[in-house]
């Protein structure tokens, strides 16, 4: 099953981690906010929110 229709009408809870490394602490500040767009979009009703940011955004956290 691919992330995304797993992630279909689901609300994800924000990750927390805790670095000192810039480029982590950006990457993970930018999947929170897609996180939370994808969950506003779920509370307001969509009926097909778009999961793809939140794919790419854990792209850096997958294994190849």
């Amino acid at each position: 099953m691919q992330i995304a229709g797993a992630l279909q009408g689901k609300r994800l809870a924000p990750i927390d981690i805790t670095t000192d490394d810039d480029k982590v602490g950006t990457a993970v500040d930018d999947l929170n906010e897609t996180i939370a767009d994808y969950d506003r979009a779920v509370l307001n009703s969509a009926t097909d929110p778009d999961s793809s940011r939140i794919r790419a955004g854990s792209m850096p956290w997958r294994r190849s």
